[in-house]
């Protein structure tokens, strides 16, 4: 009988424990977010609010090749470039980011960058580019991101057996994935497509 007594004791000790601890945690005292429990949270930011304007270092986002209906822009800078506004004529285009010497393709002709947010790439809490490669039938987009990322879309470039530029298109948004890990999402591409994914930092 004095044992009974002791283990009903034990689990009343431990039913109060329990509820104490749920209603601690109803008030919002602690985090059931996994990874702000084990301190780990992601750091990427959420938004920018920083002012565009030139690189401090002389930086630039610069057209690194052009061909007829699409070019390639390269970051100069040792600085992140967030926010380009890229125009051609009355069309434009706004490429999320470009981390220190990364390129990406934009479906513009004759293409003409203009400002951009510059950020220290610290700033950016360990991003690190969408890639995507042209499958099959499709394209299979990887992300190493620690958070899912929004698509602004992707451009696809053209090129000859010599490299060339020879065309591009512009991808809507609901065909490219800049979620976390590896995706591969339909679309009619020409083999040896290069595609570049615009994934923004605001979450998905």
């Amino acid at each position: 009988m004095p044992r009974l007594g002791k283990d009903r004791v034990l689990v009343v000790l431990a039913a109060v424990v329990v509820l104490g601890l749920l209603a601690f945690l109803g008030r919002g005292k602690v985090s059931l977010d996994t990874n702000e429990l084990l301190g780990s949270g992601c750091a990427i930011p959420a938004r920018i609010t920083a002012m565009p304007g030139t690189a401090p270092d002389g930086g630039v986002v610069r057209v690194a090749e052009q061909g007829p209906g699409a070019a390639v822009l390269e970051n100069t800078s040792a600085l992140a470039a967030y926010r380009i506004v890229v125009t051609s004529g009355s069309r434009s285009v706004e490429v999320p980011l470009l981390t220190p010497g990364q390129r990406a393709g934009v479906a513009l002709d004759r293409p003409t960058p203009g400002p951009a947010v510059w950020l220290a790439p610290e700033a950016l809490g360990g991003f690190t580019p969408v890639t995507a490669t042209a499958v099959p039938g499709g394209v299979r987009y990887h992300s190493a991101n620690c958070r899912a990322l929004t698509s602004r879309g992707a451009a696809v470039l053209h090129r000859d057996a010599a490299g060339r530029i020879t065309g591009g298109e512009q991808l809507p948004a609901a065909s490219v994935s800049c979620a976390v890990g590896e995706k591969e999402l339909p679309a009619a591409l020409a083999p040896g497509s290069e595609v570049s994914p615009y994934c923004d930092l605001a979450p998905e």
